[in-house]
């Protein structure tokens, strides 16, 4: 099941990207790209949209449950100072934190104390991502592991949103031990039961592919676009599907990174196809809830959390 933190932290992204604007149609003047979609999402700052994101995760994490851990950690540093004096208050402190998130949520399984965003993004195109590909096959195949290795590190576009989680079925008992160990002498003991405690903790990191994103956001634009009436209808179509190739780029872009396979994207594809036949007809709105449940359906597929 998945973690419903990670999934509103998914939706928090989304939003994000939405926010932004979509920049206005470029003149490309290479006739070799004259088939390459014109609009794009101006998502240009990777930090911006990564601070953004976690300003919004912030509001996810249970303030009893980082101080829990930050308790935890100024505890052990104690110990190590051979004051137990102050371990001990600290660990008070960390006691009545966790018992306030069990009294507050008795069936909580676990209480997120922290989350990082990382935002990891390949700034080509399709026809690069298939130029870094071959590079490092090429280079795989004549036993060049470390510069191979090197490009294929490059292939990734996806936001990482990793959440740090304390288990409540063993972290305040374990909590408890330490207290008892420390008023029987035993300080050593008392660390090594802290240590196991923070190593306790329980990382989870959703992966979710930047390009699906994107393309989200555009199919979100593009069928909002087609109910605006203060466009003629033959313009108002070009930018429509301008904005769904674009989209099409995005996925395709996802795909040649690796995020699913050949299969995964086709039903999303042929929804497509389908819409430059139904705009501005009574089908267009059952083409649109069908090409946004084949993207949700592939987006829900498409991000699993990492071991």
């Amino acid at each position: 099941m998945k973690n419903p933190i990670l999934q509103t932290a998914i939706k928090s992204a989304l939003l994000v990207l939405a926010s932004m604007p979509i920049s206005a149609p470029a003149q490309v003047a290479d006739d070799k790209h004259q088939n390459s979609p014109s609009v794009i999402p101006a998502v240009t700052s990777d930090e911006l949209n990564k601070h953004k994101v976690l300003a919004e995760q912030n509001r996810k994490i249970i303030h009893e449950a980082k101080e829990a851990v930050l308790g935890t950690e100024q505890a052990l540093q104690n110990l190590e100072k051979n004051d137990n004096a102050a371990a001990l208050s600290a660990l008070q402190e960390v006691s009545k934190k966790l018992d306030l998130i069990l009294a507050a949520s008795p069936g909580l399984i676990s209480a997120t104390a922290d989350i990082e965003v990382d935002i990891i993004d390949f700034k080509g195109d399709a026809l690069a991502v298939r130029q870094k590909v071959r590079q490092a096959s090429e280079l795989l195949e004549h036993g060049k592991l470390q510069a191979g290795r090197m490009i294929v590190d490059e292939l990734a576009s996806e936001l990482d949103i990793t959440s740090v989680n304390i288990p409540l079925a063993s972290y305040p008992a374990a909590i408890k031990d330490a207290v008892v160990q420390i008023n029987a002498g035993k300080v050593k003991e008392a660390a090594q039961v802290l240590d196991k405690a923070l190593n306790s903790l329980i990382e989870e990191t959703e992966i979710v592919p930047l390009p699906l994103l994107r393309a989200e956001v555009l199919i979100v634009k593009a069928s909002e676009l087609e109910q605006k009436s203060d466009l003629s209808k033959e313009k108002n179509r070009d930018e429509v599907l301008k904005l769904v190739e674009t989209a099409k780029e995005k996925l395709k872009i996802s795909e040649l990174l690796g995020y699913g396979g050949k299969d995964d994207y086709k039903p999303f594809y042929q929804a497509m196809e389908d819409i430059k036949n139904d705009v501005h007809t009574e089908k267009s709105a059952a083409t649109w809830a069908k090409i946004k449940q084949a993207l949700t359906d592939l987006k829900n597929k498409m991000t699993p959390a990492k071991k």
